[in-house]
């Protein structure tokens, strides 16, 4: 069974192929088989006894005719399809007996078996004065001795009734056997429609899963069958109910910090109006960790509501340029070069801001300086890379990172980090279309490393 399995292809259109192809062709086999049996079985019976009967006939009528009429009666009775043959047979004719035909030497004649088994049938048919012999070739003939030529078993002279036997079993034409073929060419590409028909709402789903996991939901179309119909009215109404989720939990994350704004306004103002500067730092410490909070909250719900980005054509090259040296001017241990090639993008310069800020964040907070931020193009796409020197994230915790309200080791938590940085990054990338990707280098240092799709001129 897994020989078979590792045989058999993956996917469900090309089984559902091959199965119906299988069928198909199993049926034609069987149809061809049956057609020549029952033609073995029941037409050739009917040939044979009219061919006999006919032989007979003629038999009976030249032995009472001079020798001149015979060759012409011949060949008016049978409108010029046989002939009587006055002369000794071909040196390839081969005598049927009871047990077959004769084999001289080494060299066989090479007729069809439904030929062979007619000869044998009207071999039997015939009284035993008659002789028959066969040639074979592009138009084998069958040879029935007249009764006054009679003569020992192997004597080849006399009269003979020359019969072509492709008239009476004609061989599978060119024109027939093409017919055949272009009617099973017609009928598989039926097959590869009807299964095409049946796996397209699959695939459609398919393709709508991979999108509703890279958050960009979108329902299906339901058709095909009642199963797969169902299927997709089921997945719509998945999303559906995914998306009031969604808009439940954002408005209950849009409360909190809201509400929170006030008590953090006038928490600040107290911790002013103190004499104890140790208490003041203290509380302002917690106070900037309060409100780091609640800026994650409120940036993570912004990042979630698509619908509000501004898509905008952006000269990415610009836009790094003007953001790199607003953070060089905040003194930060940051380095960073771009590429001179021009490079165009669709997409919200609000969320591009949040996504770049975060992503340095991150590297100043749990890296080690100094932080590297590049610009490049690799084919196609926009290439933004930010690399610190620090030991990174495990490979088994990189894709945990991901996940909203999740932060790595304990070595890498920070107080007022709620673990939305990469999640808020992870929903920018895949509302522009692009790819997300974390590694650690041989030479030391983690790199995150975002792909945008350059716009299309």
């Amino acid at each position: 069974m897994s020989i078979l399995r590792k045989l058999l292809p993956t996917s469900f259109r090309t089984r559902l192929i091959l199965l119906i192809l299988g069928a198909v062709l199993l049926a034609q086999a069987l149809t061809i088989y049956a057609f020549a049996v029952y033609q073995q079985n029941q037409v050739q019976t009917a040939a044979v006894n009219l061919l006999v009967t006919s032989i007979q006939t003629v038999q009976a009528a030249l032995g009472t005719m001079p020798a001149n009429e015979r060759a012409p009666f011949v060949n008016n009775v049978s409108h010029g399809q046989w002939q009587l043959l006055e002369r000794d047979l071909p040196r390839h004719a081969r005598f049927q007996s009871e047990r077959g035909l004769e084999e001289v030497s080494a060299e066989q004649i090479t007729l069809r078996r439904s030929l062979r088994q007619m000869a044998r049938a009207v071999n039997r048919a015939l009284d035993r004065g008659s002789r028959i012999a066969v040639t074979a070739g592009e138009q084998p003939f069958l040879y029935v001795s007249i009764p006054q030529t009679q003569t020992t078993s192997h004597r080849r002279s006399g009269q003979w009734l020359q019969i072509p036997l492709d008239r009476i079993d004609p061989p599978l034409t060119t024109p027939l056997l093409a017919a055949w073929l272009a009617s099973l060419g017609v009928l598989l590409l039926g097959v590869v429609w009807f299964s095409w028909h049946i796996t397209r709402p699959l695939t459609r789903l398919v393709h709508a899963t991979d999108r509703l996991a890279a958050g960009q939901p979108e329902p299906v179309k339901p058709s095909g069958p009642d199963e797969t119909r169902l299927l997709g009215e089921k997945f719509n109404t998945m999303l559906a109910a995914l998306a009031q989720s969604q808009k439940t939990q954002r408005t209950l994350l849009a409360g909190l910090p809201h509400d929170l704004k006030g008590p953090l306004t006038r928490m600040g103002l107290r911790i002013e109006m103190s004499q104890d500067a140790d208490l003041q730092a203290g509380l302002r410490r917690d106070l900037d960790d309060m409100q780091r909070m609640v800026e994650q909250f409120l940036a993570y719900l912004r990042g979630q509501d698509i619908d509000r980005f501004e898509r905008q054509s952006i000269d990415l090259n610009d836009w790094f340029q003007l953001r790199m040296t607003d953070w060089s001017k905040l003194g930060k241990p940051i380095k960073w070069h771009k590429t001179d090639a021009k490079i165009q993008v669709l997409a919200d310069p609000n969320s591009l801001d949040r996504l770049l800020s975060n992503l340095i964040d991150n590297a100043l907070a749990h890296g080690e300086p100094p932080v590297l931020v590049t610009l490049t193009t690799e084919g196609r796409q926009a290439v933004l890379s930010v690399a610190d020197q620090g030991f990174g994230i495990e490979p088994a915790h990189q894709s945990r990172v991901l996940e909203p309200f999740e932060r790595a080791d304990d070595a890498r938590t920070r107080t007022g980090n709620v673990g939305l940085g990469l999640s808020i990054v992870q929903m920018i990338v895949n509302a522009h279309q692009g790819t997300l990707q974390m590694h650690q280098q041989v030479s030391g240092g983690f790199v995150v490393e975002v792909r945008l799709p350059l716009q299309e001129v």
